[in-house]
């Protein structure tokens, strides 16, 4: 799951950091999430600690993208993004947060 990183220099001398990780292995957790969320459920799932539960699984590439975007380390925002429909692929719950 690694995610391989260029340092790209652009013509006015400012850098881009351009980052990917492979396709196959986003839809795989992609796929075991969705077996996870419709398999076991909110309630079976008894949690890492007596203060939480997994309620998602997400790829390093789109944590990234989060803390860039300032979403990473701040919860009301982690639930919106956790709610929205376009990241249903990670969640391994059912329901709203």
């Amino acid at each position: 799951m690694t995610i391989q990183t260029k340092l790209i220099g652009n013509l006015d001398g400012s850098l881009t950091v351009v980052s990917k990780q492979d396709d196959k292995v986003l839809k795989e957790l992609s796929n075991v999430n969705s077996t996870e969320k419709f398999k076991n459920g909110r309630s079976s799932y008894a949690g890492d600690s007596q203060f939480s539960h997994r309620v998602a699984r997400i790829p390093m590439i789109v944590v990234e993208k989060m803390m860039r975007e300032g979403i990473w380390g701040n919860q009301e925002r982690m639930k919106e993004w956790l709610n929205h429909a376009d990241n249903k692929y990670w969640r391994t719950t059912v329901g709203k947060l």
